[in-house]
């Protein structure tokens, strides 16, 4: 046994713990993933159910195992923050200046025409921008077509907030979750690096670490794309209520072995002929790729990122961001104050750095975000919730600890399934405690 991994006994009890998050009876899960590590080092890996159903989507074929890569949701945006910060280190991009002139058109607030937005503001979720259910414009249209009067998509400014009684919902004041924050982060990379934006992560993020994974399916290698695993739910037809008794259905990356013309949401309603990507500008649009959700990696890749936060931006040889950059990221930008209602927090979220949050052990009207029951732990890190993919990685600095984990699909909705003492799903309230029990310093 290599000796840097848990003592036998330990391992075997999380094994038993997380096969039974796997098989939890009435609330049972297709495939889940999940790394410890201490330092530098992976301590556990532990690889439950299936990767891959049958045609009828009731008997399991390929199992989840190390190289397994799931589109790991929000878990993303942790990834683009490290590349967007690569550009911060290099002197291109100022996180306190206004965004317009990276972006090359006006962003602005129409409710809050004087002031700024900036990087700062989009990685810590305070833009005053909004999702409001559209958010990623399909090739070949521009992003700026959401954002500008006049654009297909502006409607009347829906992706901005306007003033509210009781709220302060100008840029940096307020927080509230928005992915399409970070498709304008993707087009400021893409502006500033002049690389389309799944490369230039693959060259500045991925590549370094010799993760075989991506924004893009294609680029990955063919054993990459191999292992791609569909994200499941159960239900009665494709479109059809949630049925636990019903097959597992593919949520989203049912490749089934063949790689997609086009990697990414096209339209090419009236187009003739329709677009292409060789005939994408760079820096036109850069939530092509989802750099708010659109990562294809496996767990144990995910672990090298978890690794090299925990160590101050460095894994082995290969320092991937300075020590003060890291911190940077870790320091707090906003944290929820019920007194002043501040945010639209939705229970698990209490305080932000740059592309991460951070839990605070703490519960109130709004939902709590403790890890434990117990309480007493406080963790940097993501949460991913998308298509069936639930996910983690969560770290504690000064402990030298964390852990990841993805889950490619439940038997049951989510939503009605949450925990019994935070805000966090039934699952995942079970993964932390077995994780932390295992891990933290006694």
């Amino acid at each position: 046994m290599n000796d840097t991994m848990l003592p036998p006994e330990a391992g075997r009890e999380l094994d038993r713990r997380l096969t039974a998050v796997l098989d939890k009876p009435g609330a049972e899960l297709s495939g889940l993933a999940v790394v410890a590590v201490r330092g530098e080092d992976v301590v556990y890996e532990g690889y439950f159910g299936h990767r891959t159903f049958d045609a009828a989507g009731r008997r399991g074929l390929l199992p989840v195992d190390r190289e397994t890569r799931f589109r790991v949701a929000s878990l993303s945006k942790t990834v683009t923050g490290i590349g967007v910060m690569r550009l911060v280190e290099r002197g291109l991009l100022d996180p306190d200046a206004d965004l317009s002139d990276c972006l090359g058109f006006p962003l602005r607030n129409p409710h809050y025409p004087d002031a700024a937005i900036t990087a700062r503001m989009l990685l810590s979720h305070t833009s005053s921008l909004r999702d409001e259910g559209f958010y990623f414009p399909p090739l070949p249209q521009r992003i700026e077509e959401l954002l500008l009067p006049g654009g297909r998509y502006y409607e009347d400014g829906l992706h901005f907030a306007g003033p509210a009684a009781g709220k302060d919902n100008a840029p940096g004041r307020r927080y509230c979750y928005c992915n399409l924050g970070f498709g304008l982060i993707g087009t400021c990379i893409e502006r500033l690096s002049g690389q389309r934006f799944d490369l230039y992560m693959r060259d500045e993020v991925l590549s370094p670490l010799g993760i075989d994974g991506s924004f893009n399916v294609n680029l990955l290698s063919d054993a990459g794309f191999g292992n791609i695993a569909p994200l499941y739910r159960k239900a009665r037809g494709e479109d059809g209520p949630w049925d636990r008794e019903g097959p597992w259905l593919a949520q989203v990356d049912d490749y089934r072995g063949i790689r997609p013309t086009l990697p990414m949401r096209v339209d090419d309603a009236g187009n003739h002929p329709p677009p292409r990507l060789e005939d994408y500008v760079i820096g036109m649009n850069g939530s092509l790729f989802s750099p708010q959700g659109g990562l294809r990696i496996s767990a144990f890749d995910l672990s090298k990122i978890l690794r090299a936060f925990m160590n101050g931006g460095r894994l082995g040889s290969v320092r991937l961001l300075e020590s003060r950059t890291v911190a940077t990221m870790m320091t707090s930008q906003w944290k929820h104050d019920p007194g002043k209602d501040n945010g639209e927090v939705c229970g698990m979220t209490r305080e932000t750095g740059l592309a991460l949050m951070h839990t605070t052990d703490t519960e109130d009207g709004y939902g709590s975000d403790r890890l434990v029951a117990e309480g007493g732990v406080k963790l940097w890190g993501h949460h991913g919730d998308a298509y069936g993919l639930l996910g983690g990685l969560l770290f504690e600095p000064a402990g030298k600890f964390g852990f990841v984990y993805l889950v490619g699909g439940e038997s049951v909705p989510p939503a009605g399934n949450r925990g019994r003492f935070s805000s966090f799903f039934i699952w995942e309230e079970e993964i932390h405690a077995a994780m932390i029990d295992m891990l933290r310093p006694r």
